[in-house]
């Protein structure tokens, strides 16, 4: 566990790739089950309740992997799937609970300070999703770092045609 734990925090520093990961069903489920669960728990913490976030945590790791499969299928790198899926599901997991206190932070004291430490985790996790990227489907970092930010515009636009914000 302290070696799986030690891979994704490397991961996150941009000192290991997915490459480096066993390519294992199991690992994937775990770790995606866990990114879920620490979304649900941002979400409700961003929003001030429950009410879908266990669907809108769900759409946005399925959306993830949906679309990481269709574009290693379209490469014709799908056997890589298990080991980039893991490292997405697995660094999102580690940036997430980073996030969760500068979120619950955020929110009960509107700090500006917060938000400021949000912004740098973000931009740090469309870093590691383009390192990821490079890795997996052998591109340039600038290209892996594009396609992360498009996807995430994507993604972002996706979730709030079906999870609209309740102000």
């Amino acid at each position: 566990m302290k070696a799986l734990l030690n891979y994704f925090v490397d991961l996150c520093l941009l000192r290991a790739g997915p490459q480096d990961l066993p390519s294992s069903k199991v690992l994937l489920i775990l770790t995606t089950l866990a990114n879920t669960a620490v979304g649900v728990v941002m979400i409700m913490d961003a929003r001030g309740g429950g009410g879908n976030a266990l669907a809108e945590s769900g759409f946005e790791v399925a959306l993830m992997l949906a679309s990481l499969y269709l574009g290693l299928k379209l490469r014709r790198l799908l056997p890589r799937f298990y080991q980039v899926a893991t490292a997405l599901m697995g660094s999102g997991l580690l940036l997430g609970l980073l996030a969760l206190p500068l979120v619950r932070w955020s929110q009960r004291a509107e700090s500006s300070e917060a938000g400021l430490l949000l912004l740098v985790l973000f931009i740090w996790s469309m870093v590691v999703m383009g390192h990821i990227l490079r890795h997996s489907f052998d591109i340039r970092f600038n290209l892996g770092l594009g396609v992360a930010v498009l996807y995430t515009l994507m993604a972002w636009n996706l979730t709030y045609l079906f999870f609209p914000a309740v102000a």
